[in-house]
């Protein structure tokens, strides 16, 4: 007879006393990312017999009487004693918790994500602490048999012991968030080792884990340019260590203080250059890698892309097969020439209706923008000014209606003297000093009309742009004025070149951007959210890098994101980037697989070489003006058709698991729904 399974021995034992090691209210498990759907929970270890431990989760709605467990959540050192009982009347949520092996559909109270495991079973944990993007740290536990529980979330700032520690201990700053705690504990009850390679990976009884990890080193089938590469630049580093060692021990001697090192500033600018060898070198293997994609046929260059080319088949439970065979499937050279006039002409008929598909003209202008001498035009289109099936007529009759509009909005501030004090003020304000290089800008010799709220000159452009955004500010006074949106104004005055065009065009526009500037930042905080699963799902090891250099916030992509990419590209590039956006034709979110393209293209360089958040920041900014447009637009079509790709491929593996095993889950198969929003299209 098979040896019985430990979690149904304390099933079947309904009089054994167990030991309560430690207890964790406030423990959830997030099914969605709806906040109602959220499950509350306990976090246990338990001792079952003579240090037979246990790690368990279990709802709160399957723990009628909790006093124990509370006790030790207020108090770690006031171990429980609980004895089980398993009768309806009484359910004891240690004994109720159940192995993955007998896991059931009953979503309603929780029990599907029950769980117990002896730490016997337990291989490994992920430990992800709370940061910008995510304001709850997680836990992962990875067992030995391959499968992993979690994660479970740690709700610091709703559980009783976390409050209770900030009460007494004077301040938040002292406390320890769940995961630190939990791993603490559970340290005093097994061995528990940091892994040297995976941030936030703690291995659990690792004594063969951490041999295998301590005897790593380079391959000795490395190719020979790559090895010799990596040999200067550990030569590199050694001799800059020891400048940086010499400088910083003589200004430590001759000031007797650490601080004071940085008030001399032969040391400081030694320090700096220190700090930033890593910024040039990653900066100068960038450099050689685009000068050697020059020559690539664009066939061969873009197989490198995303999941072609960092061999992610093991961060996912798909395999090798699903992951990297459909890449005949995917093109890796839609860019096409922009449309020309005499083409942008062809596909309206005599009367000026548009006479083919308004998706193939979305496709057409995705793959290649559009011309010059027609830009006006077709962003009136795309800003939804002009209806894509009216006849010219009709579009006349639009623009004069508009310009009466319009005309409405300008009379409020115009003709109430305090209101136009008001719209002085929002004047001032929008003078930020927004593409000054562009020519129909750069002349400033007229007289500025509000010297008290402005310094300097301005031309008639740049007084119709601050009165486009106070007539904004009429339209829309719930948002009013904000800094970045003439950002978002100014190149669409500058292809119109009529403040009524242009002000319609912004309205429209702004119906899509305004989430990004709200004073709660909540829509940037959404995007960076996004930005912060669709990283870890396309590429695990670039995420866990960010993690580890504490750039998980992706305070690098804000500004990228605020305002459209206006300050990374130049004009001309800018403005094919937005009419390529305003397509929508893959998803109305391409403008994050642009960010996530950008990611890609330098993740290797990333990796190898920046090592602090400064580092990242400062090398994501400098990459201003010097982004090849084309070549990023193609890197993020192709990353979206992966992403769909693997979307696809977990939603069939995991229907294909439904209906042959359903207690066989896999957390890799879990798409979060924020990742599902990067599918749709306006």
């Amino acid at each position: 007879m098979e040896k019985e399974d430990d979690s149904f021995s304390m099933i079947h034992n309904p009089t054994e006393v167990i030991k309560l090691l430690y207890s964790k209210s406030k423990v959830y498990i997030h099914p969605s990312h709806q906040q109602h759907d959220f499950i509350p929970g306990y976090l246990t270890m338990i001792d079952k017999t003579s240090h037979d431990y246990y790690v368990a989760w279990t709802p709160e709605s399957l723990m009628p009487n909790k006093e124990s467990f509370v006790q030790v959540d207020y108090n770690p050192e006031n171990n429980q004693e609980i004895t089980g009982n398993t009768s309806n009347q009484q359910r004891s949520p240690i004994i109720d918790i159940w192995p993955a092996s007998t896991m059931i559909n009953c979503l309603e109270d929780g029990s599907l994500y029950a769980f117990s495991s002896s730490l016997d079973t337990i291989h490994s944990l992920l430990i992800i602490p709370p940061n910008f993007s995510t304001w709850y740290g997680q836990l992962i536990i990875n067992h030995k048999n391959g499968q992993t529980t979690g994660p479970l979330w740690f709700h610091d700032d709703e559980s009783t012991s976390t409050v209770y520690q900030k009460r007494t201990q004077g301040g938040s700053e002292r406390v320890k968030w769940g995961g630190d705690e939990f791993i603490e504990r559970l340290s005093q009850l097994v061995p528990v080792k940091r892994s040297n390679r995976e941030d936030g990976l703690y291995y659990v009884n690792p004594e063969k884990e951490m041999a295998e990890e301590e005897s790593l080193f380079e391959s000795a089938q490395m190719d020979p340019v790559i090895a010799t590469l990596k040999e200067a630049r550990w030569t590199l580093f050694e001799k800059l260590a020891q400048v940086t060692k010499f400088s910083r021990e003589a200004a430590a001697n001759l000031f007797h203080k650490p601080a004071a090192i940085t008030e001399n500033e032969t040391v400081r600018l030694t320090t700096d250059d220190y700090d930033s060898a890593r910024l040039f070198l990653a900066k100068w293997a960038a450099g050689l890698a685009d000068a050697s994609e020059k020559n690539v046929p664009s066939e061969q260059k873009y197989r490198q892309v995303g999941l072609w080319g960092h061999g992610l088949e093991e961060e996912t439970g798909l395999g090798v097969f699903e992951i990297v065979n459909s890449q005949h499937d995917l093109l890796t050279h839609t860019r096409t020439e922009p449309v020309s006039e005499v083409e942008w002409s062809s596909w309206f008929d005599p009367q000026g209706q548009l006479r083919m598909s308004e998706d193939m003209v979305r496709k057409r202008i995705f793959c290649g923008g559009v011309n010059e001498s027609i830009r006006k035009e077709v962003w009136l289109f795309l800003t939804a000014v002009y209806p894509w099936h009216s006849t010219a007529l009709e579009r006349q009759s639009i623009v004069e209606d508009k310009r009466q509009v319009k005309g409405g909005f300008d009379a409020q501030w115009l003709m109430i003297e305090q209101e136009r004090k008001h719209g002085r003020i929002q004047r001032s304000k929008a003078q930020d000093r927004t593409d000054r290089t562009i020519d129909l800008y750069a002349n400033e010799t007229m007289t500025n009309p509000d010297p008290l709220f402005l310094h300097g000159g301005t031309n008639k452009h740049l007084e119709r742009l601050k009165d486009v955004l106070c007539t904004y500010n009429v339209y829309n006074g719930t948002l009013g004025y904000v800094q970045g949106m003439s950002d978002l104004l100014s190149p669409l005055y500058a292809i119109t070149k009529q403040e009524h065009l242009s002000f319609w065009s912004f309205v429209h526009f702004m119906e899509r951007m305004k989430f990004n500037f709200y004073k709660d930042q909540s829509g940037m905080h959404h995007q960076l959210l996004i930005m912060d699963h669709l990283l870890r799902f396309m590429d695990p090891s670039l995420y866990r890098h960010l993690q580890a250099t504490e750039s998980c916030n992706f305070f690098f992509c804000f500004r990228w994101l605020l305002v459209w990419y206006k300050r990374e590209f130049p004009w001309d590039d800018m403005l094919t980037l937005w009419e390529v956006l305003w397509t929508d034709y893959l998803t109305d979110k391409f403008h994050l697989f642009i960010a996530l393209a950008i990611l890609d293209k330098h993740r290797d360089h990333i990796i190898q070489y920046l090592m602090n958040f400064d580092e990242v920041l400062k090398y994501m900014n400098d990459l201003s003006m010097t982004i090849d447009l084309q070549d990023i637009l193609q890197r993020a079509e192709i990353l979206f058709y992966q992403f769909k790709q693997r979307v696809d491929a977990i939603d069939s593996k995991r229907e294909q698991i439904n209906l042959t095993n359903k207690s066989d889950f896999d957390q890799s198969l879990y798409i979060h729904p924020i990742l599902r929003e990067l599918l749709s299209s306006q």
